[in-house]
């Protein structure tokens, strides 16, 4: 979903400014090496950028039918947008607690080490799975019977956290008892590193107030980044494409 140009360009030139979109090497957790990185985090220090980046996820989800009863924001960024969005469409809130992701992304990493030496992970991984098990509850605020939740983050590269979050949403509702709706996940900025078509072919829908190359447009138009730094993010985009294609045959 795209909106009126002035709107994204006022709100990429301050993510930008702000120091929340930044150029150079970076690991991401899939693995790639990305020539960009996004950091929404900082929007709690930004109050232009995060009024701006409210602004566009309350044109996003209100144009979702059937309207969602709840917005859940995914740790940490999305935490940070879902509270600001709460409190500027009226639609309320939850955020999935830190800690279970934490200890299911530990878990499998032991998991793999457990292969190899398993007599010296075994009491670790034992011990962080009853940590993960242990907490009292994976969501924080008021899920109810029947709600239908939205996911809110700040961008969405393979998918591969916003699956563990839906997942997460439903354990939770299973440990209350009782039924919600994961209608699917608003972000801010698409990648379009191929997590939204992963989303689709799993049943969720991605809803997206922008895309990266939305932004690098933005950007090049006002003078801020030269021809060859869209460039790069394009020969970026069009790799992981190709790797993707190839990788599903």
């Amino acid at each position: 979903m795209t909106f009126s140009r002035e709107i994204l360009r006022r709100f990429s030139r301050e993510l930008y400014i702000s120091g929340g979109l930044s150029f150079g090497s970076y690991r991401l957790r899939s693995g790639r090496v990305s020539p960009y990185y996004i950091d929404l985090r900082i929007a709690i220090s930004r109050p232009i950028l995060l009024r701006l980046s409210t602004g566009l996820l309350v044109e996003t989800i209100s144009r979702i039918e059937p309207r969602p009863t709840k917005i859940c924001g995914i740790p940490m960024s999305g935490a940070i947008l879902a509270s600001a969005l709460s409190a500027t469409s009226g639609v309320a809130g939850l955020y999935i607690r830190k800690e279970p992701m934490i200890y299911r992304e530990l878990a499998e990493k032991i998991e793999i080490l457990e292969k190899r030496c398993p007599e010296a992970v075994r009491e670790i991984l034992g011990e962080v799975r009853s940590k993960a098990h242990g907490i009292s509850r994976m969501v924080d605020g008021i899920l109810e019977d029947g709600d239908r939740v939205l996911l809110v983050d700040d961008v969405i590269t393979t998918g591969e956290t916003k699956l563990e979050a839906i997942e997460i949403v439903r354990e939770e509702a299973r440990r209350r008892g009782i039924r919600v709706d994961v209608i699917g996940v608003a972000v801010l900025i698409d990648r379009e590193e191929g997590g939204s078509r992963e989303l689709a072919l799993k049943g969720y829908r991605v809803y997206s107030a922008s895309s990266i190359r939305e932004i690098m447009g933005a950007l090049h138009e006002e003078g801020l980044i030269d021809r060859s730094s869209v460039e790069a993010i394009e020969s970026y985009i069009e790799a992981v494409s190709h790797e993707g294609k190839t990788s599903t045959g």
